[in-house]
């Protein structure tokens, strides 16, 4: 699934691209991946108007039309929001597709059919986006910020890092990558840091996703930027995706092991 830096990358290519271009024609080639109209409404809404900015609150990307309104897109597993020229193939997997005046377009991709685009009248009105945490790369995420959120909680670091109410934008990728830096096991209760590895944590955090975002991403899958190209920062992954191979900090042996429904990657010679 798409993380932070990958819906971060998509929000930025997309504002170089169509800020201010008027949607001319939508199609829609799946309506199960709309939300929050019919298929007649959403086109009402859509046709004609334009995009002025384009946000993004943890993994969801925030569309604001000069209407008001917005449309908030969760990628969810395998979406891809792609900008195209005129003579561009469309990709086989398109579930809507937005025209623009001077003949580009905006296509919304989905292998896996999970993800969706939803019509609002105010970001603020979406519950997945009224729990979430805290913009891990805002001023106001502190280390206090970060321990305030974990509340003294018993439960293993790593799955609370993926708890979007927790810190917005973390994934399976990234919550590695960060412990992994902060020499953390990702079994370790979250009530048993220390405030000095709270701090190393929150310092970690930052610094993986800001690398990652000047990386474009990571595409281990079938995540694309919002031009259709690959993301680069897979190859400066420390331990994910990296099982067998030595850690570059200790010489451990990288594993990985299935915590809690999902894969884990760390060193159990030097994340403690």
């Amino acid at each position: 699934m798409p993380e932070l830096p990958e819906v971060e990358t998509v929000r930025r290519d997309l504002t170089r691209s169509l800020a201010g271009k008027r949607i001319t024609q939508v199609e829609i080639l799946n309506t199960g991946s709309l939300k929050g109209a019919t298929p007649k409404g959403f086109l009402g809404e859509i046709s004609g108007r334009s995009f002025t900015r384009f946000g993004r609150r943890g993994k969801y990307l925030i569309l604001h039309l000069d209407t008001g309104k917005v449309l908030v897109v969760h990628l969810k597993m395998t979406g891809v929001l792609q900008y195209q020229q005129k003579g561009d193939s469309l990709p086989r997997a398109a579930r809507i597709i937005f025209y623009f005046s001077g003949g580009q377009r905006l296509v919304f991709s989905d292998q896996r059919k999970f993800g969706s685009i939803e019509l609002a009248g105010d970001a603020g009105t979406i519950p997945s986006l009224q729990e979430m945490g805290p913009e891990p790369l805002e001023k106001d995420f502190t280390s206090e910020a970060l321990k305030e959120r974990l509340g003294g909680r018993r439960g293993p670091i790593k799955p609370l890092l993926l708890d979007q109410s927790i810190v917005a934008g973390l994934g399976n990728i990234y919550a590695a990558e960060a412990l992994h830096r902060a020499a953390i096991a990702p079994q370790r209760p979250a009530d048993q840091l220390s405030g000095p590895e709270l701090k190393k944590l929150h310092r970690a955090i930052i610094q993986v996703l800001k690398e990652a975002i000047a990386a474009r991403g990571s595409s281990v899958d079938t995540y694309r930027d919002g031009q259709g190209k690959k993301g680069w920062f897979q190859v400066k992954h420390r331990v994910y995706g990296k099982q067998g191979n030595k850690c570059r900090r200790c010489g451990g042996t990288i594993v990985k092991e299935i915590f809690r429904g999902r894969g884990t990657y760390w060193c159990p010679k030097c994340q403690r």
